[in-house]
């Protein structure tokens, strides 16, 4: 049984952190843009309202650095180390919030949201690789679990701090997470006994198991061997060219491809780092923008815990049909509220309700489906010897369309997302 308090869960914990960190730089924008939208100085640092281009710059340059991450990162954490790679990108997320913390110029937001998208692209490419590779075999999926969970806590945050603080104070308290997780897992983090017994460092690889698993030397000689037996079998190199050229290959990196781009155009991203302005531009509701996202934010972490276990006792098919037909419903209710609102003379006061309702189906139907399973059914596609292909390919194909939906995303709006100075 999983001692609560054992060393390998204490590690697991500590870079739960660094996933936070990750999905906070994701809705940041949520409660951030209509601050710089705003007249108040008090509210904007900047001199003067930001425009539409500028707002959706800022919203998307995540995905140019997230495409950009696991290139450098997946070349650290084999050359130097899983801990050296997952500290390294500690180090970017910290520089990005205190430079949105500090900056008084829009340059600058563009600079630190593109290191904050680096730091991201790197943590989803080592997060799970790390985990899975310092959990035992039969606790793998419950600590695989947690870096959802503490995904989607990091989503909630920026909801629930972001509208009662300053812009300043904000980022230092986002901040905060990113330094705590450098200092924790500087101290107490070991190597990943994979990566030591990958690099022949075989003493090093029986220490960091004795303190992840608190035994002895006899106590871990078992799990050491089945390491050893596992890197031996995926030892088999093969060519980037000799991967285009297999077609089975090919056509699971079709699907996973597909899946992902399916997932971005759900519009996902766009919804959450947009989550407060569309609330705004849906007026007319009793409920606060800033309240309809913590809402929102809390349907997402909670929701979070239950999606693995629906996903074990069903099938995957079904999920990803139930989970297609609830986001494309969701949409059309949220589209004919905005069409009622903005092209019709029609008084929507009497389903006032319909936006939030609508932006919670839509979650809850995503998580169920579009959500985890593309990511889960890619991996599942390739043997691990070409793995490193298959996820790149899949990685930058999904920020790659995730640009373009954030990015055009105010092109597509309608006439309510034209701002008037506050």
């Amino acid at each position: 049984m999983l001692k609560i308090l054992s060393y390998t869960v204490l590690t697991v914990l500590t870079v739960d952190l660094l996933a936070t960190s990750g999905d906070i730089t994701m809705t940041w924008t949520s409660p951030m843009l209509p601050k710089l939208y705003s007249n108040d100085s008090d509210e904007n640092p900047f001199d003067q309202p930001i425009t539409a281009d500028e707002d959706s710059w800022i919203g998307s340059l995540i995905n140019i650095g997230a495409m950009i991450g696991p290139l450098p990162y997946g070349f650290i954490s084999e050359k130097f180390g899983r801990k050296i790679g997952l500290l390294c990108i500690a180090i970017p997320h910290i520089i990005s919030y205190l430079t949105l913390a500090f900056s008084r110029t829009v340059g600058l937001y563009y600079f630190a949201r593109l290191l904050g998208g680096l730091a991201v692209g790197g943590g989803y490419t080592l997060l799970p690789t790390y985990v899975a590779e310092v959990s035992e075999d039969k606790h793998r999926g419950m600590m695989s679990a947690t870096l959802n969970c503490f995904w989607t806590f990091g989503t909630l945050l920026p909801y629930v701090i972001g509208p009662y603080t300053s812009a300043l104070w904000l980022n230092v308290i986002l901040a905060c997470v990113p330094t705590s997780f450098f200092i924790l897992f500087f101290f107490i983090g070991p190597e990943s006994p994979y990566y030591l017994i990958a690099k022949n460092k075989m003493d090093l690889a029986e220490q960091s198991l004795m303190k992840l698993r608190s035994q002895d030397k006899k106590g871990v000689e078992t799990e050491m061997k089945q390491i050893q037996a596992e890197l031996a079998e995926n030892t088999d190199a093969v060519s980037i060219l000799k991967f285009f050229k297999n077609r089975i290959y090919m056509k699971g990196l079709f699907i996973s491809v597909l899946l992902l781009v399916i997932q971005q155009l759900s519009g996902i991203n766009a919804v959450l780092f947009y989550t407060q302005e569309i609330f705004i531009a849906a007026g007319a509701s009793d409920i606060a923008p800033e309240i309809s996202s913590i809402i929102v934010g809390l349907v997402i972490f909670f929701s979070s815990f239950g999606t693995p276990f629906v996903a074990d006792r069903a099938g995957r098919r079904i999920l990803m049909l139930i989970s297609l037909m609830g986001v494309t419903i969701s949409h059309l209710a949220f589209g004919v509220y905005f069409y009622l609102k903005d092209r019709t003379s029609e008084d929507v006061s009497s389903i006032s309700w319909l936006p939030l309702l609508s932006f919670l189906a839509y979650i809850v139907t995503f998580n169920v489906g579009l959500g985890a399973l593309p990511w889960t059914i890619s991996s599942e596609l390739f043997p691990t010897n070409v793995k490193s292909y298959s996820a790149a390919i899949v990685s930058f194909s999904c920020w790659t369309t995730s640009f373009f939906v954030t990015k055009f995303f105010n092109d597509l709006q309608v006439p309510s997302r034209n701002r008037v100075p506050q």
